[in-house]
Formats: structure tokens, sequence, C-alpha cells
């Protein structure tokens, strides 16, 4: 197979010349070089204001959805970044759920039997569980909804002990939960001396 052939069959020009593997970790690093707060958490919103890390987690993303989905389903505002351009990618539509605990709401079209998937691009221990991967599975699954997976993009449960979100719902509700990547616990903090400028578009 020639290079035109290989580009026009590839879904995009990396995964022609780097492998799956390759391309995961090349994510992971430019994750990890804008995400850092300072204070060990992940700034989850400078990874979602990234057009091509979005761009490239959405394809990721897209190889873990489950055949038959019909419908992704997010918190609003806090997944909708990356739940946007999973649609996008795979062409589905998607709900959101706005509020938490007992006051979430499904909001958007959305129909009783459709297989949905959850969508999250943090989550951590059942206590911090934000941006509320719980309360979206609730939701969906009272307006009647079949929810088999949650897909994150980084988790940062500790695995010290605490109960991880991926325990809750699978304990709870029987819905399986896949992360792309384990948000380190305390990420390297840089002087302004040492930081480079990292652009990873």
């Amino acid at each position: 197979m020639n290079l035109a052939q290989v580009l026009r069959t590839a879904p995009d020009a990396p995964s022609a010349f780097q492998s799956a593997r390759q391309r995961s970790a090349e994510l992971y690093a430019d994750i990890l070089a804008v995400a850092p707060g300072g204070d060990g958490r992940v700034d989850i919103e400078a990874v979602q204001s990234r057009p091509s890390i979005l761009r490239r987690t959405a394809a990721l993303l897209s190889e873990a959805l489950p055949p038959g989905t019909d419908r992704l389903v997010c918190a609003a505002p806090d997944g909708i970044a990356v739940t946007t351009a999973l649609a996008l990618h795979t062409g589905l539509p998607f709900a959101t759920v706005t509020g938490a605990g007992d006051d979430a709401r499904l909001t958007g079209e959305a129909h009783a039997g459709e297989h949905a998937v959850v969508v999250v691009p943090l989550v951590g221990t059942d206590e911090d569980a934000a941006p509320g991967a719980l309360s979206v599975v609730r939701a969906a699954l009272d307006a009647g909804m079949r929810v088999s997976h949650v897909l994150g993009v980084l988790n940062s449960s500790s695995g010290s002990g605490d109960r991880s979100v991926a325990d809750v719902l699978r304990e709870q509700y029987e819905v399986r939960f896949h992360a792309l990547f384990p948000a380190l616990p305390a990420l390297p903090t840089f002087s302004t001396t040492d930081q480079k400028e990292v652009d990873p578009r």
C-alpha cells in the first residue's frame, strides 16, 4: 500500500504514522503539560480549552464507546466541551444533566430505552466525584435510559482505601467505568525560570 492509500484509509493523519499507544502517550503528555493547577490538582478547564487536545481526546474516547450507543449524556457545564468534541467526532447526539444529587435533571432530547453513555472529563473518589458522574448516571436512569458505561478523560481516584466512583458505579448501578488516563495525585510544579512554554496545538 502506498502513502496516498494509507492516508486515504486512515481516520486521521496521526493514526497513519503513529500507533494507538504512541498517540495516547503523546496526548497524555500534552494534558499533563497544561493541567497542573500548582497545588497538585488537575486544571480540567485548561485541558478542555485546547482544541487539539479535545480532538485527540474525542478520537480515543470514541474507541471506547460500546456498540449500539444511541446518545451521550454529560453534566452541564463541566462536561459539555469534551462531550461536544466526542459528539462531533462520532455523530452521536447528547443530552445534559443540570444540578447535582436529588436536584439533577436531564435536559435536551432524550428517550426512554436509549442506550446512553455518560461522559465526564474528571472523576475522583466517591466523595469528590466532580463533575458528578453519579448524579448524571442517576438522572439518565431516572429518565428511563439504559446506561452501560461512564467514560472519563482523567481519573483522580487515589486508590488508597477510598471507594472509587468505578466501584460505586459497578456496585449500585452495574455500570462500567473507563478512564483514558490517571490524574496524578501530585503533579509536578515548575518555577517561572524553568517552565517552558507548552502549546500542543
